[in-house]
């Protein structure tokens, strides 16, 4: 073989070597687990945070975290509906830690990801004791499902009592929703909806 078709073997190799995407650069893959800022809550504070991340990323197990699991503080986990809502709904008398994260799961599963859900939070008080918190806030939460038939915006006053469990970590064991005014469409509601 000529030292001339050599040099052309050896070019055409090259040409087609490259063709072939072997040299390519990849494009990046998304992670596989879904973003995240949870923060260990050493604070009251860092339990409210948490659940606007939560709320804001649609992440079930930082949801969950923020209230309290009876097995590692003693204490169980209750949410009372505000009075008409109750009324209207039965399913929400004796709501738990259980139903608190169906609800949250169905929620969810009838979102789309990149849909805007998010939590604010004005006008806080809060009394505080050497290992417990009640907090108390206006709020307004706005959460795109996909179900036409429930409302996508919430807003009334909450009251988180928190505590600190035998790890130093504090977490919500009560939850009381109010109307701030007769037409306001609470949270409760969005808890009835979705709970089945």
């Amino acid at each position: 073989m000529c030292k001339k078709t050599e040099i052309l073997l050896f070019v055409s190799l090259i040409f087609l070597v490259g063709s072939c995407g072997l040299f390519d650069t990849r494009s990046v893959e998304p992670p596989s687990d879904p973003r995240s800022n949870y923060s260990p809550p050493t604070s009251p504070d860092i339990v409210l945070t948490n659940l606007q991340f939560a709320i804001a990323e649609k992440n079930l197990n930082n949801y969950i975290s923020c209230f309290s699991d009876s097995v590692l503080t003693g204490k169980v986990f209750h949410f009372v509906a505000d009075l008409s809502t109750n009324a209207q709904y039965p399913i929400l008398s004796n709501w738990n830690f259980q139903q608190e994260k169906i609800y949250y799961t169905n929620l969810i599963s009838q979102t789309d990801i990149q849909s805007s859900s998010n939590l604010f939070l004005s006008n806080p008080q809060a009394i505080t004791t050497p290992d417990s918190v009640i907090y108390d806030a206006d709020y307004v939460l706005v959460y795109f499902h996909n179900d036409p038939s429930v409302a996508k915006n919430f807003n009334g006053k909450l009251r988180f009592t928190m505590f600190q469990d035998s790890r130093n970590l504090w977490s919500i064991t009560r939850w009381q929703d109010f109307k701030n005014d007769s037409g306001d469409t609470t949270w409760s509601e969005l808890k009835a909806a979705f709970v089945n």
